[in-house]
């Protein structure tokens, strides 16, 4: 199957203007006016078959193509270290490129690997590289002295899973939680009005001033990526939802007579700021402004302000960390069995909160509509308001 994928690759690269080669360290390696790009070839994703082939290209462009999915936590990893990435589903949407050009005879003009991305420059990572089969609770809680590892230097600080908070080391080893505080409001926390704009005045880009993570997913991708499910699009939105992104730690201990009862643990995700519900989000980057290749879209104006966000969350929070412990003793050779529920205060809960926008593509069918997150290039199974009719 590996060798019916370079095959594959080394006509569409070569009928759109490279010269192919084979290579004893990597796959192939293409180059096109001056440039080369050197290509591994894989049938799985694998991350330290992604460390290593980093560590073969260094300086220069690397192309990762696996015929499966890759992660969002993967992928992005990868992009960090300066590769470009064809999961299963890029590797198609480049190879029906490259057939529509063939048809209209436009090969030559075929952009598949952009040679002019301004080289990366990428800030040292640990040692050690992420786990892709840890859950939440493995990830650390984003603080002051966090920085987005592939952020522009505009970007507020926020959750990274290559980097341990100096205050979650020293709490654990102290034993000593920050305490929760509610969050001082500001003006600039309030949700922008909704905006629509169904006419553009131009097409020319503009930036965006908004908190909201980037747009990884074109639109062009998302009608690909819809059409088998609704057909021919009728219409296409690009909307900002409101989520509130929320992290926390829990370190709370009771005693009951002899017993230690050790109540700990963290998490982070996301609540939907339109439907209150929680959804497991990992936002890595998010900028205080987004550029827009033109000024049509929606800013949905949030139905949940941070006040209900905080109750709500600490109140499932508490709920989750509760345990039922039961006891059980010895009198007189009778055995006594008891219980007690114990729980975390509001006290016992670090929390952080913030307002961050996320853009969705709707893609409007005749008779439904389906919504992909431009972030994270995920299908959507549930709505993100009430507005959206799914299929």
């Amino acid at each position: 199957m590996k060798d019916n994928l370079a095959e594959l690759l080394t006509n569409i690269f070569a009928t759109s203007g490279h010269s192919v080669s084979e290579s004893d360290t990597v796959d192939l390696i293409i180059e096109k006016n001056g440039t080369k790009t050197y290509i591994k070839l894989t049938t799985q994703p694998d991350i330290s078959e992604i460390n290593s082939f980093a560590a073969v290209v260094k300086d220069n462009i690397g192309l990762y193509v696996t015929l499966e999915k890759m992660s969002a936590e993967m992928c992005d990893y990868a992009t960090h270290i300066g590769l470009i990435t064809w999961d299963r589903d890029e590797l198609a949407f480049q190879i029906g490129k490259a057939v529509i050009a063939d048809l209209e005879g436009n090969t030559s003009d075929l952009e598949l690997v952009a040679y002019d991305v301004k080289k990366h420059h990428h800030e040292e990572l640990p040692a050690q590289t992420p786990d892709m089969s840890s859950s939440c609770e493995d990830t650390e809680i984003w603080d002051s002295n966090n920085v987005e590892p592939a952020a522009p230097a505009t970007n507020k600080p926020g959750f990274n899973i290559w980097r341990t908070s100096p205050e979650m080391q020293k709490a654990e080893t102290n034993n000593d939680f920050i305490q929760y505080e509610h969050p001082q409001r500001t003006a600039q926390e309030s949700a922008p009005a909704p905006t629509m704009m169904k006419e553009p005045q131009s097409q020319m880009p503009f930036t965006l001033d908004l908190h909201t993570a980037p747009i990884k997913l074109q639109k062009d991708r998302a009608i690909a990526m819809a059409r088998s499910d609704i057909g021919m699009p009728k219409d296409v939105v690009l909307k900002f939802v409101p989520y509130w992104r929320y992290a926390y730690a829990v370190k709370a201990e009771h005693r009951f007579k002899n017993k230690v009862v050790d109540i700990s643990g963290q998490g982070q995700g996301c609540l939907n700021a339109l439907n209150g519900n929680r959804e497991q989000i990992e936002l890595q980057q998010v900028n205080d402004s987004i550029t827009l290749p033109d000024d049509s879209y929606e800013i949905k104006s949030q139905m949940f302000d941070q006040q209900e966000a905080e109750t709500t969350l600490l109140s499932e929070i508490i709920e989750e960390y509760t345990k039922d412990v039961r006891f059980s003793n010895v009198v007189r050779e009778a055995m006594i069995s008891e219980h007690k529920i114990f729980k975390p205060t509001a006290d016992d809960i670090r929390f952080n909160i913030e307002l961050v926008y996320v853009p969705i593509w709707e893609v409007k069918g005749s008779r439904n509509s389906i919504e992909i997150n431009a972030y994270t290039q995920k299908i959507l199974t549930e709505p993100v308001d009430d507005d959206v009719e799914f299929i």
